[in-house]
Protein backbone atom coordinates (compact mmCIF):
# COMPACT_ATOMS: atom_id res chain seq x y z
CA UNK A 1 0.00 0.00 0.00
CA UNK A 2 2.81 2.40 -0.92
CA UNK A 3 0.40 4.95 -2.40
CA UNK A 4 -1.48 5.13 0.90
CA UNK A 5 1.75 5.81 2.78
CA UNK A 6 2.75 8.45 0.24
CA UNK A 7 -0.60 10.26 0.54
CA UNK A 8 -0.37 10.24 4.33
CA UNK A 9 3.23 11.50 4.26
CA UNK A 10 2.63 14.31 1.75
CA UNK A 11 -0.58 15.48 3.42
CA UNK A 12 0.93 15.33 6.89
CA UNK A 13 3.97 17.33 5.74
CA UNK A 14 1.69 19.93 4.15
CA UNK A 15 -0.34 20.32 7.33
CA UNK A 16 2.86 20.40 9.40
CA UNK A 17 4.10 23.29 7.29
CA UNK A 18 0.79 25.10 7.78
CA UNK A 19 1.01 24.45 11.54
CA UNK A 20 4.37 26.23 11.65
CA UNK A 21 3.56 29.15 9.35
CA UNK A 22 0.01 30.25 10.18
CA UNK A 23 0.36 30.55 13.97
CA UNK A 24 3.17 33.05 13.44
CA UNK A 25 1.00 35.06 11.09
CA UNK A 26 -1.91 34.92 13.50
CA UNK A 27 0.02 36.03 16.59
CA UNK A 28 -0.71 39.67 15.82
CA UNK A 29 -4.41 38.93 15.98
CA UNK A 30 -6.16 38.87 19.31
CA UNK A 31 -8.19 35.81 18.33
CA UNK A 32 -7.01 33.70 15.40
CA UNK A 33 -9.69 32.10 13.15
CA UNK A 34 -7.30 29.23 12.41
CA UNK A 35 -7.46 26.18 14.66
CA UNK A 36 -5.42 22.97 14.57
CA UNK A 37 -6.10 19.49 15.86
CA UNK A 38 -4.41 16.15 16.30
CA UNK A 39 -6.10 12.89 17.28
CA UNK A 40 -4.84 9.41 18.04
CA UNK A 41 -6.59 6.24 19.12
CA UNK A 42 -6.06 2.57 19.83
CA UNK A 43 -8.58 -0.26 20.25
CA UNK A 44 -8.37 -3.94 21.10
CA UNK A 45 -11.09 -6.44 20.30
CA UNK A 46 -10.47 -9.57 22.34
CA UNK A 47 -10.65 -13.01 20.77
CA UNK A 48 -14.19 -14.12 19.94
CA UNK A 49 -15.68 -17.21 18.30
CA UNK A 50 -16.81 -17.32 14.69
CA UNK A 51 -20.21 -18.87 15.31
CA UNK A 52 -20.90 -20.17 11.78
CA UNK A 53 -17.48 -21.47 10.78
CA UNK A 54 -15.57 -22.39 13.93
CA UNK A 55 -12.30 -20.87 15.05
CA UNK A 56 -11.87 -17.40 16.52
CA UNK A 57 -10.24 -14.06 15.80
CA UNK A 58 -9.03 -10.89 17.52
CA UNK A 59 -8.28 -7.37 16.25
CA UNK A 60 -5.91 -4.56 17.28
CA UNK A 61 -6.31 -1.12 15.70
CA UNK A 62 -4.53 2.23 15.77
CA UNK A 63 -5.25 5.48 13.96
CA UNK A 64 -3.79 9.01 13.93
CA UNK A 65 -4.95 12.18 12.18
CA UNK A 66 -4.10 15.87 11.93
CA UNK A 67 -6.22 18.72 10.66
CA UNK A 68 -6.96 22.42 10.58
CA UNK A 69 -10.12 24.54 10.62
CA UNK A 70 -10.77 28.10 9.52
CA UNK A 71 -13.65 29.58 11.53
CA UNK A 72 -15.02 32.91 10.32
CA UNK A 73 -18.21 32.99 12.39
CA UNK A 74 -19.93 31.08 15.19
CA UNK A 75 -21.78 28.96 12.59
CA UNK A 76 -19.43 28.95 9.60
CA UNK A 77 -16.15 27.07 9.15
CA UNK A 78 -14.06 25.07 6.70
CA UNK A 79 -11.66 22.33 7.74
CA UNK A 80 -9.39 19.66 6.33
CA UNK A 81 -7.90 16.52 7.89
CA UNK A 82 -5.68 13.61 6.91
CA UNK A 83 -5.14 10.39 8.81
CA UNK A 84 -3.96 6.83 8.64
CA UNK A 85 -3.68 3.66 10.65
CA UNK A 86 -3.72 -0.12 10.70
CA UNK A 87 -5.90 -3.02 11.83
CA UNK A 88 -4.19 -6.28 12.79
CA UNK A 89 -6.46 -9.34 12.50
CA UNK A 90 -5.38 -12.60 14.15
CA UNK A 91 -7.30 -15.76 13.19
CA UNK A 92 -6.82 -18.93 15.25
CA UNK A 93 -8.36 -22.32 15.87
CA UNK A 94 -9.72 -24.76 13.31
CA UNK A 95 -12.06 -22.33 11.60
CA UNK A 96 -13.16 -22.70 7.99
CA UNK A 97 -13.91 -19.03 7.25
CA UNK A 98 -11.70 -17.93 4.35
CA UNK A 99 -9.58 -21.05 4.69
CA UNK A 100 -8.75 -20.17 8.28
CA UNK A 101 -6.64 -17.09 7.46
CA UNK A 102 -8.62 -14.74 5.16
CA UNK A 103 -6.62 -11.56 5.86
CA UNK A 104 -4.12 -10.05 8.33
CA UNK A 105 -2.88 -6.42 8.26
CA UNK A 106 -5.29 -3.82 6.88
CA UNK A 107 -4.08 -0.30 6.00
CA UNK A 108 -6.39 2.68 6.35
CA UNK A 109 -5.87 6.20 4.96
CA UNK A 110 -8.33 9.07 4.98
CA UNK A 111 -8.55 12.57 3.50
CA UNK A 112 -11.62 14.67 4.27
CA UNK A 113 -13.01 18.19 4.42
CA UNK A 114 -15.67 19.64 6.72
CA UNK A 115 -17.82 22.61 5.72
CA UNK A 116 -20.33 24.13 8.12
CA UNK A 117 -22.58 27.06 7.24
CA UNK A 118 -25.45 28.73 9.00
CA UNK A 119 -28.74 29.42 7.24
CA UNK A 120 -31.68 31.45 8.45
CA UNK A 121 -31.59 32.53 12.07
CA UNK A 122 -31.02 29.11 13.65
CA UNK A 123 -30.12 26.62 10.89
CA UNK A 124 -26.79 24.85 10.45
CA UNK A 125 -25.77 22.84 7.39
CA UNK A 126 -22.83 20.41 7.53
CA UNK A 127 -21.15 18.70 4.59
CA UNK A 128 -18.22 16.26 4.97
CA UNK A 129 -16.80 14.76 1.74
CA UNK A 130 -14.11 12.11 2.20
CA UNK A 131 -11.79 9.83 0.25
CA UNK A 132 -10.64 6.54 1.78
CA UNK A 133 -8.04 3.94 0.90
CA UNK A 134 -8.54 0.63 2.70
CA UNK A 135 -6.68 -2.52 1.81
CA UNK A 136 -4.61 -5.42 3.03
CA UNK A 137 -0.85 -4.79 3.06
CA UNK A 138 0.37 -5.78 -0.39
CA UNK A 139 -2.89 -5.01 -2.20
CA UNK A 140 -3.08 -2.40 -4.96
CA UNK A 141 -3.98 0.87 -3.25
CA UNK A 142 -6.06 2.20 -6.16
CA UNK A 143 -8.27 -0.87 -5.93
CA UNK A 144 -9.15 -0.03 -2.32
CA UNK A 145 -10.36 3.54 -2.90
CA UNK A 146 -13.88 4.63 -1.99
CA UNK A 147 -15.60 8.02 -1.88
CA UNK A 148 -18.42 9.40 0.15
CA UNK A 149 -19.95 12.24 2.09
CA UNK A 150 -22.06 13.05 5.12
CA UNK A 151 -24.66 15.81 4.87
CA UNK A 152 -26.92 17.10 7.63
CA UNK A 153 -29.18 20.07 8.32
CA UNK A 154 -29.97 20.96 11.94
CA UNK A 155 -31.97 23.69 13.68
CA UNK A 156 -31.47 25.27 17.08
CA UNK A 157 -34.89 24.98 18.68
CA UNK A 158 -33.56 26.32 21.98
CA UNK A 159 -30.19 27.13 23.58
CA UNK A 160 -30.24 23.53 24.86
CA UNK A 161 -31.35 21.65 21.72
CA UNK A 162 -30.05 21.54 18.16
CA UNK A 163 -31.36 18.67 16.04
CA UNK A 164 -31.93 17.67 12.42
CA UNK A 165 -31.75 14.89 9.82
CA UNK A 166 -28.82 13.82 7.69
CA UNK A 167 -27.60 11.18 5.29
CA UNK A 168 -24.39 9.30 4.53
CA UNK A 169 -23.61 8.25 0.94
CA UNK A 170 -20.59 6.02 0.27
CA UNK A 171 -19.33 4.03 -2.67
CA UNK A 172 -18.49 0.37 -2.01
CA UNK A 173 -15.85 -1.90 -3.48
CA UNK A 174 -17.35 -3.82 -6.43
CA UNK A 175 -20.85 -3.09 -5.18
CA UNK A 176 -23.67 -0.54 -5.20
CA UNK A 177 -23.60 2.80 -3.39
CA UNK A 178 -24.48 2.61 0.31
CA UNK A 179 -26.95 5.05 1.92
CA UNK A 180 -27.65 5.39 5.65
CA UNK A 181 -29.54 7.93 7.80
CA UNK A 182 -27.90 10.26 10.31
CA UNK A 183 -29.34 12.03 13.33
CA UNK A 184 -27.49 15.29 13.99
CA UNK A 185 -28.18 16.25 17.59
CA UNK A 186 -26.69 18.31 20.41
CA UNK A 187 -29.04 18.22 23.39
CA UNK A 188 -28.25 19.45 26.89
CA UNK A 189 -30.92 17.44 28.68
CA UNK A 190 -29.97 19.05 31.97
CA UNK A 191 -27.01 20.87 33.47
CA UNK A 192 -25.01 17.60 33.50
CA UNK A 193 -26.72 15.25 31.00
CA UNK A 194 -26.10 15.52 27.24
CA UNK A 195 -27.11 13.50 24.16
CA UNK A 196 -25.07 14.13 21.02
CA UNK A 197 -23.96 12.72 17.71
CA UNK A 198 -20.85 10.72 18.50
CA UNK A 199 -17.72 9.72 16.65
CA UNK A 200 -15.98 6.39 16.12
CA UNK A 201 -12.39 5.28 15.85
CA UNK A 202 -10.52 5.18 12.55
CA UNK A 203 -12.49 3.36 9.87
CA UNK A 204 -15.95 4.15 11.13
CA UNK A 205 -18.64 5.06 8.63
CA UNK A 206 -21.58 6.99 9.96
CA UNK A 207 -21.86 8.74 13.32
CA UNK A 208 -23.48 7.14 16.34
CA UNK A 209 -25.00 8.53 19.52
CA UNK A 210 -23.40 9.30 22.88
CA UNK A 211 -25.24 9.87 26.15
CA UNK A 212 -22.91 11.58 28.62
CA UNK A 213 -22.94 12.77 32.22
CA UNK A 214 -20.62 15.58 33.38
CA UNK A 215 -19.29 14.26 36.67
CA UNK A 216 -16.99 17.22 37.39
CA UNK A 217 -15.54 20.12 35.42
CA UNK A 218 -12.83 17.77 34.11
CA UNK A 219 -14.48 14.33 34.06
CA UNK A 220 -17.33 13.12 31.82
CA UNK A 221 -18.83 9.63 31.80
CA UNK A 222 -20.83 8.26 28.90
CA UNK A 223 -22.40 5.43 26.95
CA UNK A 224 -21.96 5.29 23.17
CA UNK A 225 -23.27 3.14 20.34
CA UNK A 226 -22.82 3.13 16.60
CA UNK A 227 -23.00 0.92 13.51
CA UNK A 228 -19.50 -0.03 12.35
CA UNK A 229 -18.86 -0.91 8.69
CA UNK A 230 -15.31 -1.58 7.47
CA UNK A 231 -14.58 -2.78 3.92
CA UNK A 232 -11.14 -3.34 2.36
CA UNK A 233 -9.34 -4.73 -0.69
CA UNK A 234 -7.45 -8.03 -0.22
CA UNK A 235 -4.01 -8.93 -1.56
CA UNK A 236 -3.36 -11.51 -4.28
CA UNK A 237 -3.19 -14.50 -1.92
CA UNK A 238 -5.79 -16.69 -0.24
CA UNK A 239 -9.15 -18.09 -1.30
CA UNK A 240 -10.41 -14.66 -2.45
CA UNK A 241 -7.25 -13.22 -4.01
CA UNK A 242 -7.77 -9.57 -4.95
CA UNK A 243 -11.25 -9.74 -3.48
CA UNK A 244 -12.97 -7.86 -0.66
CA UNK A 245 -13.12 -8.28 3.10
CA UNK A 246 -15.83 -6.79 5.28
CA UNK A 247 -16.22 -6.46 9.06
CA UNK A 248 -19.46 -5.00 10.39
CA UNK A 249 -20.78 -4.81 13.93
CA UNK A 250 -22.51 -2.66 16.56
CA UNK A 251 -19.99 -1.47 19.21
CA UNK A 252 -21.57 -0.48 22.54
CA UNK A 253 -19.12 1.07 25.00
CA UNK A 254 -18.91 2.93 28.30
CA UNK A 255 -16.59 5.93 28.21
CA UNK A 256 -14.65 8.06 30.68
CA UNK A 257 -13.24 11.35 29.42
CA UNK A 258 -10.70 13.54 31.19
CA UNK A 259 -10.52 17.08 29.81
CA UNK A 260 -8.38 19.31 32.04
CA UNK A 261 -8.54 22.14 29.45
CA UNK A 262 -10.33 23.03 26.24
CA UNK A 263 -7.20 22.08 24.29
CA UNK A 264 -6.57 18.56 25.56
CA UNK A 265 -8.57 15.44 26.42
CA UNK A 266 -8.07 11.71 26.98
CA UNK A 267 -10.87 9.16 26.70
CA UNK A 268 -10.88 5.49 27.67
CA UNK A 269 -13.66 3.11 26.70
CA UNK A 270 -14.74 -0.48 27.32
CA UNK A 271 -17.66 -2.53 26.08
CA UNK A 272 -18.46 -5.07 23.39
CA UNK A 273 -19.03 -5.43 19.68
CA UNK A 274 -22.35 -7.18 19.09
CA UNK A 275 -24.20 -8.45 15.98
CA UNK A 276 -20.84 -8.87 14.26
CA UNK A 277 -20.36 -10.38 10.80
CA UNK A 278 -17.30 -11.09 8.64
CA UNK A 279 -17.77 -11.40 4.89
CA UNK A 280 -15.47 -12.44 2.05
CA UNK A 281 -16.10 -11.57 -1.62
CA UNK A 282 -14.25 -12.26 -4.88
CA UNK A 283 -13.05 -9.67 -7.39
CA UNK A 284 -16.51 -9.51 -8.98
CA UNK A 285 -18.19 -8.76 -5.67
CA UNK A 286 -19.79 -12.19 -5.36
CA UNK A 287 -19.95 -13.72 -1.87
CA UNK A 288 -17.32 -16.39 -1.15
CA UNK A 289 -17.79 -16.89 2.58
CA UNK A 290 -19.60 -15.31 5.53
CA UNK A 291 -19.76 -15.88 9.28
CA UNK A 292 -21.37 -14.17 12.25
CA UNK A 293 -19.25 -13.82 15.37
CA UNK A 294 -20.10 -13.84 19.06
CA UNK A 295 -20.14 -10.63 21.17
CA UNK A 296 -16.52 -9.48 21.42
CA UNK A 297 -15.05 -7.57 24.39
CA UNK A 298 -13.71 -4.18 23.27
CA UNK A 299 -11.48 -1.64 25.00
CA UNK A 300 -9.31 1.26 23.97
CA UNK A 301 -8.33 4.89 24.39
CA UNK A 302 -8.14 8.09 22.36
CA UNK A 303 -6.30 11.40 22.65
CA UNK A 304 -7.36 14.80 21.30
CA UNK A 305 -5.27 17.97 21.09
CA UNK A 306 -6.64 21.33 19.95
CA UNK A 307 -4.59 24.50 19.52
Amino acid sequence: MTRIKAIILVSACTLFAIFNVLPGVAQAQQSSPVHFRADAGIAHQSSTDLSDSGGDFAVDRWFVSVGMDYVWSSRSSLGFSVGGGKSFYTFAGDGSFGGGDPWNEIDDARLSATWRSGFGERGLFTLIPTVRLNGESGAGSGDGMTYGLYAAAAWQFSPQLTIGPGIGVFSRLEDSVRFFPILAIEWDISERWNLSTGRGLAASQGPGLTLSYKLTDAWTLGFAGRYEYIEFRLDDKGVAAGGIGRDQSLPLVFTAKLQPSAKFSVTVFAGAEVFGTLKLKDTLGDAVDESDYDPAPLLGASLEIRF
